[in-house]
């Protein structure tokens, strides 16, 4: 019995130690095209508008996974005129280097109830350098003021 435990115990390692030789040069591509500026591809998903309240929203997106740092930042670029979107919300964010699409996710706070905003988003790596993925400028439109504030 512990001859069949020691063999599958080193099928195990073996297996990993060849999935880790396949995985890690993949990551050294990835970061080298992202560090050049190449495209990995657009928005696969969204922008998506997620909880839209009176004083706050989420969004959120899906692009290929953009390589490079393990961190990276989503990034929503905003404001009321759609030629001046001077407001910025940017979270972190982290990739998983096994999976082929990263979903990004950001809040932003501080918004006027009924009120239209346009929004760009966009994503980059921890160092600064800027993901390929990129959207256009989308609108969307916060609730008036919230009634369970109101009623409190």
């Amino acid at each position: 019995m512990t001859t069949t435990k020691t063999a599958r115990f080193t099928i195990m390692i073996n297996l990993l130690a060849i999935g880790l030789i396949f995985v890690q040069p993949r990551l050294a591509d990835a970061r080298q095209e992202s560090s050049q500026g190449s495209s990995s591809g657009p928005l696969i998903a969204g922008p998506n508008m997620e909880s839209v309240r009176d004083t706050f929203t989420f969004v959120s997106w899906t692009t290929l996974n953009p390589g490079g740092t393990i961190l990276h930042f989503a990034i929503v670029h905003y404001g009321k005129d759609p030629n001046h979107l001077d407001l910025t919300a940017k979270y972190p964010t982290r990739i998983n280097p096994s999976h082929s699409q990263m979903v990004f996710r950001a809040r932003i706070d501080g918004l006027e109830p009924g009120t239209t905003y346009y929004y760009k988003v966009s994503s980059e790596q921890a160092t600064g350098v800027p993901d390929p993925a990129t959207s256009g400028v989308h609108l969307f439109t916060t609730r008036a003021t919230n009634e369970i504030s109101v009623n409190k």
